[in-house]
């Protein structure tokens, strides 16, 4: 498909392949954008529900205006080809950032606000995502998030069992009752018995994700994925706390249990109240750094780029470095003085009392570098510093200039009354 052109759309690269069909890089020649398109593999079109299920995550990404949900440009159909067209995201999937490590906590907080103010919207739109995982969520160098693949996405007004009136009135199963769907590490238990699901399976997958980003490794394993649904149904994911090095807050575990509970019931009830607990964990994880947090807006403040945890303690900056630096140089921790060897000290000053006096004389073993820099200082300290140029008010400044402009006006009229006087003379002379 390379090379080919499908309408106005020239393919220039393959991205991936899943499992309704392959995604390729072009550019829009009519108006000259990069743009992605999805197109469904041709062995697939042979079942209408495919189609179906083709068309409605078409129908339902377009119809969600949000700047976290990816913006679908059209659907189309050419010889029997169908694909659609959507925004190009320069970035990489979480899955890519993660990489089997975790993210640094604003970086990961800043991710799962994102993609829960996304659901939130589409929630309240009734539609359901089903399908929420590290792959379907792109982030840019920028920490802008957008999610994507909404194949398996369900109306919660739709019938039982996701059926939909195909050609002729006949149902149409887009998701099966008694069958697994969705990816197994990130289904809720009651997707992965194949079960009917409302939107608390979408807060179920979110707490996934969410966990994966602050660990770095699934919440539930296994070698197949038989036994990974069967961890989701039965295991408890290791405590956050117990993997990372950072000590993250309480808040987080409380959170990330919440959200993956077992039952629906006893989870969060709406998504918008796991993207609250988000945010207050977000401002938890800025006051513990030192950064406070002023915004007072709906958003949490500005995207955060995708960063890596500094695990280690100990102190860190300009101080340790520079005691590191003197200790080889003297071999004592003593801060430098302003006096070279040999010199004698300053007279003792005493505190009304006899207080005890100090001593600026350096230690044994300084450079002759580190001698001639004290001798530099001790000499430009003798000197009294240049006197500093006086500032001058503004207004006084404005009074000045409005001083000048109104002479430059006055000498100017004066050179115009003049000029005629000027004008007769030299007349008057070549007359002569």
């Amino acid at each position: 498909m390379v090379g080919q052109t499908l309408l106005n759309y020239r393919i220039t690269e393959k991205l991936g392949a899943g499992g309704q069909g392959t995604v390729y890089k072009a550019v829009d020649e009519r108006l000259g954008r990069t743009v992605v398109i999805k197109i469904l593999s041709p062995e697939l079109t042979a079942r209408e529900v495919n189609l179906k299920r083709f068309e409605r995550e078409a129908q339902l990404a377009s119809s969600l205006d949000h700047p976290n949900i990816c913006t679908i440009y059209g659907l189309h159909e050419l010889d029997g080809l169908h694909f659609i067209a959507m925004q190009y995201i320069r970035g990489r999937n979480v899955r890519e950032a993660v990489n089997g490590r975790p993210l640094a906590l604003n970086s990961a907080l800043s991710i799962a606000y994102q993609v829960a103010d996304a659901l939130t919207a589409a929630h309240a739109e009734g539609i359901i995502h089903r399908d929420i995982k590290a792959g379907n969520v792109m982030v840019t160098e920028a920490g802008l998030v957008k999610v994507l693949d909404f194949g398996l996405a369900k109306l919660l007004d739709d019938e039982p069992g996701g059926k939909r009136k195909g050609k002729g009135g006949e149902q149409i199963h887009l998701t099966e009752l008694g069958v697994p769907y969705g990816t197994a590490t990130y289904a809720a238990p009651e997707q992965a018995t194949g079960q009917k699901v409302d939107h608390r399976a979408d807060i179920f997958s979110t707490g996934v994700l969410l966990y994966e980003m602050l660990a770095g490794i699934w919440p539930f394993q296994g070698k197949t994925s038989v036994e990974v649904r069967y961890a989701v149904l039965h295991d408890t994911p290791q405590p956050v706390a117990e993997i990372r090095k950072d000590s993250p807050p309480p808040r987080l575990q409380e959170i990330v249990d919440r959200a993956l509970a077992k039952r629906p019931d006893q989870r969060y009830q709406r998504m918008s109240e796991l993207r609250e607990d988000v945010r207050a964990a977000m401002r938890e994880v800025a006051a513990a750094s030192g950064v406070e947090d002023t915004s007072g807006a709906e958003l949490p403040g500005d995207l955060v780029p995708l960063t890596r945890p500094r695990h280690g303690g100990g102190q860190r900056g300009l101080g340790r470095s520079f005691r590191r630096w003197w200790r080889s140089l003297t071999g004592s921790e003593a801060q430098p003085t302003s006096l070279p060897p040999g010199m004698k000290p300053a007279t003792s000053t005493s505190t009304g009392g006899g207080g005890s006096t100090s001593s600026s004389v350096p230690p044994r073993g300084a450079s002759r570098h580190a001698a001639r820099q004290q001798v530099r200082r001790a000499e430009v300290n003798r000197h009294p510093p240049l006197p500093q140029p006086v500032e001058r008010p503004r207004i006084e400044l404005l009074r000045i200039l409005a001083r000048r402009r109104r002479h430059h006006r006055a000498r100017s009229a004066a050179l115009a009354r003049r000029a005629p006087l000027f004008a007769d003379r030299q007349v008057s002379g070549q007359a002569g």
